[in-house]
């Protein structure tokens, strides 16, 4: 099957949904791996360093969710911008903490994979520290692809990231594809490319933000994607 991206615009168009789901795409922070230590001292330092001021990291990241770390660093420093994203990725991967998976993350993805579906991570992360911390945790031979912040002109709450993955795949309609994330950002962009959008509150910051984009799905804990996707398949939403 050739991919050249005209199905993706194609897709876009796309007003009815698919019957049997044929992919999963997932956040990666909050969503699959528990880095929240490690991005709040590296925040709250980077400001230090940067700004020369402390602020309340979780509420920072809280309001910013979703949004890629260059989006932050410009509405802080304009065009100094990059000093603040290199030096918080100088100290985010400097930093070790524990770095696991949210428990029932590593059974529902090998479920969903025995099921014959396609998994996919799109994250505002850049792409090598995303598949770096998947090779680190065992997770990345899970995925067919890895979309980061860098594979993209426009992020998320823009669909772009998704079309992204979708084309790697060679993927065509969106209706088939369900976005897992953790952020009302994830589930604006999943509502943008025309996927299902699954809010995944198990390690959300801030779950009611989540709640109020009315996701699709609302999701507890992992095990509910993999019941969305079974319900799906047997003609239950669509």
């Amino acid at each position: 099957m050739a991919c050249d991206g005209r199905g993706l615009r194609r897709a876009r168009r796309s007003t009815t949904r698919a019957l049997v789901m044929r992919a999963v795409f997932w956040d990666l922070d909050d969503t699959i791996l528990n880095t929240l230590p490690g991005r709040m001292e590296a925040l709250a330092g980077t400001y230090e360093d940067c700004l020369n001021t402390q602020v309340d990291a979780h509420a920072v990241w809280r309001e910013h969710s979703g949004y890629s770390l260059e989006a932050l660093a410009r509405e802080l420093l304009g065009e100094d911008w990059r000093r603040f994203a290199e030096r918080y990725r100088e100290r985010y991967y400097a930093i070790e903490f524990p770095l696991e998976p949210f428990p029932g993350v590593v059974e529902t993805l090998d479920a969903l994979v025995a099921e014959g579906l396609e998994l996919a991570v799109v994250t505002s992360k850049i792409s090598w520290g995303a598949t770096g911390e998947l090779t680190r945790t065992g997770l990345l031979d899970r995925f067919a692809t890895v979309v980061g912040h860098d594979d993209c002109e426009r992020h998320k709450p823009e669909p772009e990231p998704l079309f992204v993955a979708m084309e790697r795949l060679c993927l065509d309609d969106p209706s088939a594809i369900a976005y897992v994330g953790d952020t009302p950002a994830d589930v604006r962009a999943a509502k943008a490319a025309g996927c299902h959008s699954i809010g995944a509150i198990w390690g959300s910051l801030d779950a009611e933000r989540v709640r109020a984009e009315s996701p699709d799905l609302l999701a507890e804990e992992p095990a509910e994607v993999l019941s969305y996707v079974r319900l799906t398949a047997e003609g239950g939403i669509q």
